[in-house]
């Protein structure tokens, strides 16, 4: 799928890994709900966002998170009665991280401060849960109004990344940076966030590849940033940064091929080093060339360092694996006794009439 495109198929919860067996919701009492909106200088659009919000979800907590704004999005918010937490330090994966411990309920719905996500792409997300019980639902953005609401650069930049992101984890993922999505407790509870800016959606998304949670994506609406609003993604800076964390969590999540390419090159540039010397020995007995024997048998070492490295690194990842699925399992089975005893099963929150599609940016 192309960002942006007109026609989109829903994609089914699809799982990844060995643990993707995410206990699906039981039939009966209603699931509770936050909505989590990081803000960064959002004063203009906030109100609409939360009116919107609270239309479609009115049972929902609303949870807003000022990162360092120097506006009045805060004071907005807190006018309109919502909970406002305060991160001082810029970055919209710490903004996330910082609010996190705050958030007790069934369900995360994150979204956000700039009016570009409708609730009614957050309702179909609920909707989509209701039916597989996926841990995390990706909203794949759909243009209200064409392609007005992507620059074209990022556009592109995104087609690239989602490419990357495929032949690195396998993963059959459209839409990798969408801010919208809806995230389970046993999925919010268990992930790590190690970065602190706009590389938070990607490393979600590869957090719930390598853990095996289960995923689904929806299309949603998408629309253009409220008047008075900008855009805090810096082409260069940030897609730097973004590729950079891409390769960082390749080298994480997966050691034994990060390493075996590095492996290979050093092994191949050996090959080529030593090819000289080696003829050269075959047809005199002498190696005159002792520079570039001494490259080609450094670079064969360090193939040899480099590959059992990342031996030794995804043997280690499989125990934090192994031990991983176990706390989550433990976790689990702790959260249906405790829905037990409470009596209280859960199926999707209870939700209002949506506005229309582009109703938060009128």
């Amino acid at each position: 799928m192309r960002l942006g495109a007109n026609r989109v198929t829903r994609r089914a919860a699809w799982p990844v890994g060995p643990g993707a067996d995410s206990p699906s919701p039981v039939p009966a009492a209603t699931a509770t709900l936050t909505v989590l909106l990081p803000c960064h200088n959002e004063a203009s659009a906030i109100a609409s966002v939360i009116a919107d919000y609270r239309a479609v979800f009115p049972e929902a907590r609303i949870l807003v998170i000022d990162n360092a704004s120097d506006d009045a999005t805060a004071v907005i918010a807190a006018s309109l009665g919502v909970e406002v937490i305060t991160e001082p330090r810029k970055g919209k994966a710490r903004g996330v991280l910082t609010a996190l411990p705050h958030v007790d309920s069934d369900l995360l719905l994150m979204a956000d401060g700039d009016a570009t996500y409708p609730a009614a792409g957050g309702r179909l997300l609920v909707e989509e849960w209701g039916r597989t019980g996926a841990d995390m639902i990706t909203g794949l953005r759909q243009a209200q109004d064409g392609n007005a609401a992507f620059r074209p650069l990022h556009q592109r930049g995104s087609r690239v990344f989602e490419s990357i992101v495929r032949a690195l984890f396998g993963a059959q993922t459209h839409d990798v940076f969408s801010g919208l999505r809806l995230f389970t407790r046993r999925f919010y509870c268990h992930v790590p966030i190690l970065h602190d800016g706009f590389e938070l959606e990607m490393e979600l998304t590869a957090q719930a590849i390598d853990k095996g949670f289960r995923v689904a994506e929806v299309p949603v609406p998408f629309g253009a940033r409220w008047d008075g609003t900008v855009s805090k993604l810096s082409t260069v800076r940030d897609g730097v940064r973004i590729l950079r964390a891409l390769f960082v969590l390749h080298r994480d999540h997966k050691p034994m091929r990060y390493f075996g390419v590095l492996a290979t090159g050093a092994f191949v540039a050996g090959l080529v080093a030593g090819w000289f010397p080696v003829v050269e020995f075959i047809r005199t007995g002498q190696v005159l060339r002792l520079p570039l024997a001494v490259l080609a048998a450094s670079f064969e070492i360090i193939a040899v360092v480099t590959f059992y490295s990342g031996v030794i690194l995804e043997s280690g990842l499989r125990a934090n694996r192994e031990a991983f699925q176990i706390t989550l399992r433990a976790s689990d089975a702790a959260h249906h006794r405790h829905v037990a005893a409470a009596d209280r099963p859960i199926q999707p929150p209870a939700v209002g009439d949506p506005r229309p599609p582009g109703a938060a940016g009128a």
